[in-house]
């Protein structure tokens, strides 16, 4: 389509709206409820143009571009237009600083004036110099409010995680339009009038109101009336820092927004994060390690790095071979996963293990064609279940959870039994179609032919056994499995080999058979309290990691690690695509890698010399096979406890809740059970 705006001429494809159009000729035009992720909605009445051959004023977000169009987006009646209908938005709005002669000159004010409970002005409100009203009252040279001010001061709604403010509220809709559009529809307009606002049916709590807490509405609000309480008034960030999500293998990119050595908060960067990713990073300064800990009379006290290596390097010197294991886990880099096996194998001539499983070559978001999902992704990986909701799988599911509920078909399973539903549509490509539970055999051998060719999806929750049946259906239907992983880096683990003799390790342990062990980057006793008695037994136990956790409490000595946000490194993503991880903050401990390649070192191995990460990296790069053989069915290497049962988890709680029990908000809503 070519059309001319500002007497630009603007080629674009057809379906695009008039304000996309002149944003691709460089031509700014003011919004406030247009957002490029959001379906149009026309309702601020701020983008209006003039159209050659259409009547009044239309709505530039709204309007589609026809051959030939002519455009015009800054005329007098339009910058006429434009004031009076701001000052009409800006009189039930606190605006005094938006056209205030010393905007900008009250610093000196400014604090004393945040204990007032409501915001008066640009100066009190949490997103000053961040708010796009401020920046459509610049572009539109708005200079004076005549019109009073209009509405009753109500009250500030306070949630999880974030604060509600109505009367910063300018009913944009944008909001609205981000829940809906992650298929939830929690909130919408309520009243009319002057009465008229943002809220939940019946004017219930968010977390009885079936919000996820995803932060999306928080992410699209262009005012401060949606205001994460974490980073409420941490101010203008200096730095954003771009990296990879730490939590699940949905490896969801954000931004970190970083002043003065500290994160101030968390931007979803081209990904939909979920509550986690969102509001759950506040781990990184809570409760920290600083100094490593050596156990002496029973108690675990602060000694200097020298010491503690010293320590680790002499006592760990006497269990190598069999009776010492290193165990670990994918939320670890792969720098950091490369130096524990090779400090497991050069140094003590033994193994390195993790309880992670993951198919290597594919994630379901790159998936086509017909889908099978067993497992509750919404509580594990939320942003691959959203994902998935848009594609209409098959859903085998005890409950009727949201992704069940948008099935093509569900599957509803007896509890426990989702192996025998898995089973019985793999007999029906057999011909020997049969009931399962409530399911009748016709149905059963209809899904089954639906399947044919497709895609088996287990999530990271499914037991042995599903797993097992899932492998089993996806040779039936001439198809692929995927093992959804369940840490950021499940996939750098299982590349490596970590998963291959985890069974055997736990025996070991859980048999006495080892001496010492060593723990990067994980909490077993958290997830599995039996394993205490486990560890106590044994005769040295290092633990490395951030926090001083329930395996910790048990450690002879506890070397303090970096977190995701403090090093550089890389996750593996599908295929071999590789994932970046970059600093943002200085650390409060040292990186995984570091702190192995010193220890290897002390320990008389050769080959643990590093500069930096990089180092690590292009040797790990070297000798590892870059050529990832796709996990075909039947191909899987078991691992996991000798029961296999994971630990309990909630969308709230991740794993085993080390890190998200560390946010206050996080720990309320697991407890609460919300879903």
């Amino acid at each position: 389509m070519r059309l001319k705006v500002d007497d630009q001429a603007v080629e674009v494809p057809p379906g695009t709206m008039v304000k996309d159009a002149a944003r691709r000729a460089g031509i700014r035009i003011p919004g406030l409820c247009d957002q490029p992720e959001l379906e149009p909605f026309g309702g601020c009445r701020l983008c209006l143009v003039e159209i050659d051959g259409i009547r009044g004023f239309p709505s530039s977000c709204t309007t589609p571009v026809s051959e030939g169009m002519v455009v015009r987006t800054d005329t007098t009646a339009l910058r006429d237009l434009r004031r009076k209908i701001l000052e009409m938005l800006l009189s039930e709005h606190p605006c005094i600083c938006l056209t205030c002669e010393r905007a900008g000159k009250c610093d000196e004010i400014r604090e004393a004036m945040r204990k007032v409970p409501q915001s008066m002005g640009c100066r009190y409100c949490p997103k000053d110099q961040r708010c796009e009203l401020q920046e459509a009252v610049q572009m539109i040279g708005l200079v004076k409010v005549e019109l009073p001010h209009l509405g009753a001061n109500k009250e500030v709604v306070r949630s999880p995680f974030f604060d509600r403010d109505p009367n910063l509220c300018i009913l944009c809709g944008r909001c609205i339009r981000a829940c809906e559009k992650r298929g939830l529809g929690v909130i919408s307009f309520i009243f009319r009038g002057f009465e008229a606002g943002i809220g939940t049916a019946f004017e219930k709590p968010l977390e009885d109101s079936g919000c996820r807490f995803c932060g999306a509405c928080v992410d699209v609000c262009p005012t401060g009336a949606l205001a994460e309480r974490g980073g409420k008034w941490a101010g203008v960030p200096e730095e954003l820092i771009v990296t990879t999500c730490p939590y699940c293998s949905s490896n969801c990119q954000i931004g970190l927004e970083t002043a003065k050595g500290k994160m101030l908060r968390v931007r979803p960067k081209e990904s939909k994060l979920c509550v986690r990713g969102r509001f759950g990073l506040e781990f990184v300064g809570r409760a920290r390690v600083h100094r490593p800990l050596m156990k002496r009379n029973g108690k675990l006290v602060e000694v200097g790095w020298d010491e503690a290596m010293n320590h680790v390097a002499k006592e760990l010197s006497r269990f190598t071979g069999g009776r010492f294991a290193l165990f670990t886990s994918g939320i670890l880099t792969n720098e950091a996963l490369y130096l524990a096996k090779k400090f497991a194998t050069l140094a003590m001539m033994s193994e390195a293990v993790a309880a992670d499983r993951s198919s290597l070559d594919v994630r379901p978001e790159d998936l086509q064609g017909p889908m099978i999902v067993v497992g509750d992704l919404a509580k594990t990986n939320p942003a691959t279940e959203l994902w998935l909701r848009s594609q209409k799988p098959v859903v085998v599911s005890v409950s009727g959870t949201l992704l069940a509920r948008n099935a093509c078909q569900w599957l509803r399973a007896d509890p426990g039994e989702e192996d025998l539903m898995l089973i019985s549509l793999a007999g029906a490509l057999r011909g020997k179609a049969k009931s399962c539970g409530k399911v009748l055999a016709d149905r059963i051998d209809r899904v089954a032919k639906m399947l044919q060719g497709g895609t088996v999806i287990a999530g990271p929750d499914c037991s042995s056994k599903v797993r097992g049946a899932a492998s089993d259906l996806a040779l039936a239907i001439a198809g692929r499995l995927c093992l959804v992983g369940r840490n950021c880096n499940s996939r750098g683990a299982v590349a490596l080999g970590f998963n291959v003799k985890y069974k055997q390790a736990m025996k070991a342990l859980s048999s006495g058979s080892l001496g010492a062990a060593y723990m990067v980057g994980c909490n077993p006793v958290r997830a599995h309290p039996e394993l205490a008695e486990a560890l106590s037994r044994l005769d040295f136990l290092v633990v490395q990691d951030l926090f001083l956790t329930e395996t910790a409490k048990l450690a002879s000595v506890v070397f303090p690690a970096s977190s995701f946000a403090e090093v550089d490194g890389t996750f593996s993503g599908p295929g071999g695509k590789t994932l970046q991880l970059r600093a943002a903050l200085p650390p409060l401990g040292r990186p995984d890698w570091q702190i192995l390649a010193e220890l290897g070192r002390r320990m008389g191995a050769k080959g643990f010399d590093y500069a930096d990460s990089r180092r690590v990296t292009d040797e790990m790069l070297a000798s590892v096979n870059a050529e990832q053989t796709t996990l075909m069915p039947g191909s899987i290497e078991e691992s996991g406890d000798e029961d296999d049962s994971p630990p309990a988890e909630s969308l709230f709680q991740f794993g085993s809740g080390t890190r998200t029990s560390r946010v206050s908000d996080l720990g309320y809503l697991a407890r609460k059970q919300v879903r």
